[in-house]
């Protein structure tokens, strides 16, 4: 009988060291895994700066390479498209406004 409890002791120590040496990976796996996230999330803002830099040398008219200006193109273009539509939400804006006060004043009367 003492075999026995022998035996299921060491089973229990066993599977209980193995469930901490389960957990012990898996916070070293979630630690590196957040560090290699870091690093992207370091990439992802090193190119953004590199894209603002290079934009900047663009609006500069100091852009010698083709691809980059041809980017930096297609930037200056979709700018363009919102500052137009910026104007259309203005002008939206002030022709409601004008029906409005029409309604307003068309009510009164």
């Amino acid at each position: 009988m003492q075999s026995f409890l022998s035996k299921m002791g060491k089973t229990a120590s066993s599977a209980v060291s193995k469930a901490g040496n389960k957990a012990g990976e898996l916070i070293e796996i979630t630690k590196l895994k957040s560090r290699i996230s870091s690093e992207k999330q370091a990439i992802v803002s090193a190119k953004q700066e590199i894209g603002e830099y290079c934009y900047d040398l663009f609006k500069s008219e100091n852009m010698k390479d083709k691809n980059i200006k041809e980017y930096c193109e297609k930037i200056k273009a979709c700018e363009d498209n919102i500052e137009q539509l910026e104007q259309e939400i203005q002008a939206a804006r002030e022709e409601y406004k004008a029906e409005s006060k029409e309604e307003e004043d068309t009510a009164v009367e």
